[in-house]
C-alpha cells in the first residue's frame, strides 16, 4: 500500500552551531544577567523573557538568520527576522511547561548547558488523535515525541507546535537554553 504522509511538521537541527568557546562565553554572560520567574517554567527556574537584554554578538544573530532563512525556505514559510530572544535557566526538579508561541511564525532554542540525556518535547497539533485506537505507536500517531539535544546545537521549529513536557524533571542544576521568536515583526 502506498502512504500518503499528509501534514508533517518540520523539525531543523543544527549540530554545534556555535563553538565550544562561544557556549561557555554565554554560559558566563548569561550566568550574571539578572532573571526572573516566568509561568513557563514551574519550580526552580528563571527567566529574561520579556526582559531587554542583549547578549547576542551579531555574528551569532547573522548565523540565527541565515539558519532561519533555510529552515523557512525548506518548509515554505514567510520568513522575517529574529524578533526577540531570551534566555532560561533551569535547576533540578524543575520543569518547562507544554506551551507554543503565539505572534511568531518560527522558533528557536541553543541549547548551552545541558545533561547528555536532555531533550526537546514535542506535542501532537492533531487535537483528535486520543480518539484514535492504536496497536502499536509510530509517527503517525505518537501523542508526543521527544528528541534528543546537546549543548551548542541549534532546533528550529514552527512557532504553533506545543513542545515542553509538564511531567518531565529536571534533574540538573544550571540548565540553559536561549530561545528565540522569529517572524515579521521588529527585528534585532
Amino acid at each position: 500500500m502506498n502512504i500518503l504522509p499528509l501534514f508533517p511538521t518540520a523539525i531543523g537541527k543544527v549540530y554545534k552551531f556555535i563553538t565550544e568557546k562561544e557556549r561557555l562565553e554565554l554560559m558566563a554572560s548569561i550566568e550574571k544577567i539578572s532573571h526572573t520567574s516566568h509561568g513557563a517554567i514551574k519550580g526552580d527556574g528563571v527567566s529574561t523573557h520579556g526582559l531587554e537584554v542583549d547578549f547576542l554578538n551579531q555574528n551569532i544573530k547573522n548565523r540565527l538568520q541565515d539558519s532561519l532563512n533555510e529552515y523557512a525556505e525548506t518548509c515554505g514559510f514567510a520568513c522575517g527576522g529574529l524578533v526577540n530572544y531570551w534566555s532560561n535557566i533551569q535547576n533540578a526538579d524543575s520543569r518547562l511547561g507544554e506551551h507554543c508561541h503565539p505572534n511568531s511564525t518560527i522558533v528557536g532554542a541553543l541549547y548551552i548547558n545541558v545533561s547528555e540525556d536532555c531533550e526537546l518535547y514535542f506535542h501532537n497539533p492533531n487535537p483528535y488523535i486520543f480518539f484514535t485506537s492504536r496497536t502499536n505507536y509510530n509517527h503517525y500517531n505518537y501523542d508526543w515525541y521527544s528528541i534528543p539535544v546537546e549543548n551548542s546545537q541549534l532546533v528550529l521549529f514552527p512557532a504553533w507546535l506545543r513542545h515542553g513536557k509538564n511531567d518531565m524533571i529536571n534533574n540538573m542544576n544550571n540548565r540553559i537554553v536561549i530561545s528565540f521568536n522569529f517572524g515579521g515583526q521588529k527585528q534585532i
